[in-house]
């Protein structure tokens, strides 16, 4: 026994002295590294783009990088919205799980960093942005409002990640603006710095009523694309005093940015991209424009606006616990929906474009949902700031007729959107 005791220690002894020479030479190797590998505290406090599981694995950045980016999906609220909207959530889980995206549910108090905005829409995209730190570089996350439900689950998210652009935005169906609670960011520092600079409007907001984040991020993208006009639409921001009793003076301030930026387009920048889509050509839309339809096919996947925890469980799922869709209540065929996106858009032809050989237009494109955004430099295309430009043309005109649309330039419809060369 003594014998075996003394060759048990030997044995222990051996095991712990290759333990210590193996982290000496971890040590050494990590200092003379030029590449090291993090902790947590490297990935967020220096820049570094890791997974916080990759970092706790010990993975270097390239090594996270050969894993692949991934997709997210990433709603953010509090306790009470996360109780209120459970179901709605549910349905985006389901979703996840089916296509093997992962799902974060965030509170909006994760970073110390954004707590200094007060205005909850706003701390929202400066969580974003810092959530993203800790993603590998090229992380894909869809941000979603709680009150978002998936409505034809079968279909992925692939067209809109494979687009990739940095940032992804899209007009709101039958209101004036860009849309704020529902876009698509890639882990860049272009999507992470767009972020911060749109929650930072905070600081900016007016006196009288400007819809939180929804009325800053037209600006946003004024400034981050660099078109002309700019500082005459700030103004008119800054300017807001009325208040939700007297929205007039906010529609005003919204069509000057929607005359300065033109139809929608996937913009292309030196440090990145920005795609800001048609209407109903994202992957989420206002539900109720669609008759809380969708189609497994085309489409919209997710339905916003989609409040009443009812609709959820009993209209647009069958067994919500189970994940199992009420196909007879809102899936349709492709043409069924597309007919009903066709004839939304011609009933109201200040937010979609009239005619038949424009891009965009709905006769051309909306029964197939195909309504794509323009390319950078496809005409009619607004004029850049910058210093070959010279003295800026915009200017906005004062017609009451003309703040009605809010597709793009007024100017442009099938019969004169050949006339705008005095904006280019």
């Amino acid at each position: 026994q003594a014998i075996l005791a003394q060759a048990m220690c030997s044995h222990v002894t051996m095991k712990l002295l290759a333990l210590a020479a193996v982290l000496a030479g971890f040590w050494g190797s990590a200092q003379a590294a030029k590449t090291r590998r993090l902790n947590a505290s490297d990935a967020l406090d220096e820049g570094h783009f890791l997974d916080l599981e990759d970092v706790r694995a010990g993975k270097s950045e390239q090594e996270a990088s050969n894993d692949g980016p991934g997709v997210g999906l990433v709603v953010v609220g509090d306790s009470n919205f996360q109780r209120k909207y459970a179901a709605q959530m549910k349905s985006v889980r389901c979703y996840a799980d089916k296509h093997g995206y992962e799902m974060h549910i965030l509170s909006g108090s994760e970073f110390d960093d954004c707590k200094d905005f007060r205005d909850f829409f706003f701390r929202k995209h400066c969580t974003v942005s810092h959530f993203l730190r800790a993603k590998p570089a090229n992380y894909t996350a869809a941000v979603l409002d709680g009150d978002v439900v998936v409505a034809a689950p079968s279909r992925g998210l692939d067209k809109w990640v494979k687009h990739g652009a940095d940032v992804q935005l899209y007009n709101r169906c039958l209101f004036h603006e860009i849309m704020a609670g529902n876009y698509m960011v890639r882990n860049t520092p272009f999507a992470r710095d767009f972020l911060m600079r749109w929650a930072n409007y905070y600081h900016k907001k007016p006196k009288g009523f400007s819809s939180s984040d929804n009325g800053a991020i037209q600006l946003v993208v004024m400034e981050t694309v660099n078109v002309e006009g700019y500082q005459t639409c700030y103004d008119m921001y800054r300017g807001l005093e009325a208040g939700v009793d007297n929205l007039d003076p906010y529609w005003d301030y919204v069509h000057c940015t929607k005359e300065a930026l033109g139809p929608a387009r996937a913009w292309k920048m030196h440090d990145g991209s920005l795609t800001l889509w048609p209407r109903l050509e994202f992957f989420t839309a206002d539900g109720v424009f669609l008759n809380k339809k969708a189609s497994e096919e085309v489409g919209p996947i997710m339905h916003h606006g989609i409040k009443d925890h009812e609709d959820v469980v009993n209209l647009y799922y069958k067994d919500l616990e189970k994940c199992e869709v009420n196909t007879d209540g809102v899936i349709r065929s492709a043409q069924e929906v597309g007919q009903s996106a066709l004839n939304l858009a011609h009933g109201y032809p200040e937010y979609f474009p009239e005619g038949q050989d424009c891009k965009q237009c709905p006769d051309h494109c909306m029964f197939t949902f195909s309504c794509e955004p323009l390319e950078d430099s496809e005409l009619p295309r607004p004029r850049q700031v910058n210093a070959s430009s010279g003295t800026e043309k915009f200017k906005l005109l004062d017609d009451q007729e003309l703040r009605k649309h809010s597709w793009g330039w007024s100017l442009w419809s099938s019969a004169v959107h050949n006339l705008v060369s005095a904006f280019f």
